[in-house]
């Protein structure tokens, strides 16, 4: 037997004896059982369970003799017969396939903002009335990861009622949302026409940075200040810590030209 036609026939479902079966009608044409063992090899008591099932499947005819006898479908018609039902039956699977991932994903969204809100809502209201338990000011915490000190920026920036600030320009359209509601004053390295959208901000042009890192100081108590990669930053409510930072603040204001 052909090698490409057991592998091709194994693909659409046939089992080997199936396919040795048919493969050997096709061939010689029609015979009996007996005749079909001893030319396919395939076991005699096999061969009754074999031609029933390429019977069910449309690719044999048998004759009701004694002996039966059997044919096979001409391989044009049993194929096409055949790849039109295992099409249709593959369609059908992958669109129940999609309606099982659909349904998956909606319960899974659902959950997981189900979960955000409960979560944001009892954790948030357990953060802010943690008064006493609230840690040291003498603590400097490190912040870790691009979008999570973008975050806390942001974060401090709307809570807070005034702010000083160093902007490096590269991070302007990252934080100007925030920036618009914000009230206080920002130094930039950059000029930039929307800045001068920002209402609240007096800004400053500074011609030249010694570094690329940003420093923010909101109501004159809690910092926030990053490495130039912004891949890591700083945050503390430190008074020595606030102080410094508010001197450099200054000192940078009065080197810069008011926009």
């Amino acid at each position: 037997m052909e090698a490409g036609v057991l592998q091709n026939m194994r693909v659409l479902g046939f089992t080997p004896y199936e396919a040795r079966a048919y493969h050997t009608l096709v061939k010689y044409g029609e015979m009996t059982a007996r005749e079909l063992s001893s030319l396919s090899g395939i076991p005699y008591s096999k061969t009754y369970e074999v031609l029933s099932r390429l019977q069910e499947k449309g690719f044999v005819e048998v004759q009701k003799s004694r002996p039966m006898r059997f044919k096979a479908v001409a391989p044009r018609d049993a194929l096409g017969r055949y790849g039109m039902h295992l099409l249709r039956n593959l369609e059908e699977e992958h669109r129940e396939h999609i309606r099982s991932l659909e349904e998956r994903f909606k319960t899974r969204v659902e959950a997981i903002n189900q979960a955000l809100r409960i979560l944001g809502e009892r954790l948030q209201t357990l953060y802010e009335g943690r008064g006493a338990l609230e840690a040291s000011k003498e603590v400097i915490w490190t912040i870790k990861g691009r979008e999570n000190i973008l975050c806390q920026i942001r974060s401090l920036i709307r809570g807070s009622s005034q702010i000083e600030m160093i902007l490096p320009g590269s991070l302007l359209n990252e934080l100007y949302e925030s920036l618009r509601e914000a009230r206080g004053e920002v130094i930039i390295d950059v000029e930039d026409e929307k800045m001068r959208r920002l209402r609240g901000i007096a800004l400053y042009r500074m011609e030249e940075t010694p570094f690329k890192c940003l420093i923010l100081i909101a109501d004159g108590r809690n910092t926030i200040f990053t490495s130039e990669s912004l891949e890591t930053a700083f945050k503390s409510s430190n008074p020595g810590v606030v102080t410094i930072l508010k001197h450099f603040f200054q000192h940078e204001r009065e080197e810069a030209k008011p926009l």
